[in-house]
């Protein structure tokens, strides 16, 4: 007897479902570190926010640091 593709149980959709959800919900969140003076040593891709000079710095895929300031 051939097997029929049938869709899965909408149960099983709804489970898989809550279970990214859930996963999305309970994630870590993205932090920037505020810091008072800039990293001796930064590394591509790094960011922080210096709180002396109140801007942001990111550093780039070049190794260029990239300066933002906040208002």
């Amino acid at each position: 007897m051939p097997y029929v593709n049938q869709p899965p149980a909408i149960r099983d959709i709804f489970t898989a479902l809550d279970a990214r959800i859930s996963k999305l919900e309970t994630a870590g969140r993205f932090t920037i570190p505020v810091v008072a003076t800039d990293p001796t040593y930064p590394r591509k891709g790094d960011m922080w926010i210096n709180s002396t000079s109140n801007t942001l710095k990111v550093i780039d895929a070049n190794g260029t640091i990239r300066t933002i300031t906040l208002v």
